[in-house]
């Protein structure tokens, strides 16, 4: 009898050992799943950034061969800018980005005067409001038709075009 005891409380010691022992692995792959989940997190969030960041260079493409804003490969209508400064808001769902502004480089200037002013060098195409912006830039050529002496010739400056993209930053996932 004394036999059939301890053959029962070694079989309910082996039983309590192997559920210990199926808790610990299911435990341990729980763990292991759980930093799969977080390194995968990680990394989606950083192809989400590389994503945004291809989309916006590529979208400094699509906007300088736009013909809203465009007089040729890499070169900006001023004139077209000029209409389309002040009515942008109508347009905003051609645009695709955040924020458009172009920026005379050459001739140097010591302060900016926005444009339609006289002597302006900064259009502000385009601003959605977007606080959590980066800014991409390219160099274009900014054109415009001048007549002098019954003579029409276009008169070019290097500029800067900016686009803003909304971008996705640690505090507001």
């Amino acid at each position: 009898m004394r036999s059939i005891l301890n053959n029962i409380k070694l079989s309910q010691m082996r039983i309590q050992q192997m559920a210990f022992m199926i808790v610990a692995v299911l435990f341990f792959f729980v763990l292991v799943g759980l930093g799969y989940v977080g390194y995968q997190t990680k990394t989606l969030k950083s192809n989400y950034l590389d994503l945004q960041k291809e989309a916006a260079i590529s979208s400094l493409q699509v906007l300088t061969d736009m013909p809203e804003l465009t007089c040729g490969s890499l070169c900006l209508d001023e004139d077209k800018l000029q209409v389309m400064t002040g009515k942008s808001r109508e347009y905003k769902d051609i645009w695709g980005v955040s924020s458009i502004k172009v920026v005379k480089v050459y001739p140097a200037f010591t302060n900016m005067i926005k444009c339609p002013n006289l002597n302006c060098n900064y259009y502000d195409v385009y601003d959605s409001g977007l606080k959590q912006t980066k800014q991409y830039s390219t160099f274009v050529s900014l054109c415009k038709k001048i007549k002098d002496n019954d003579y029409i010739y276009d008169k070019c400056e290097i500029a800067k075009l900016l686009v803003g993209v909304r971008m996705l930053n640690e505090r507001n996932e």
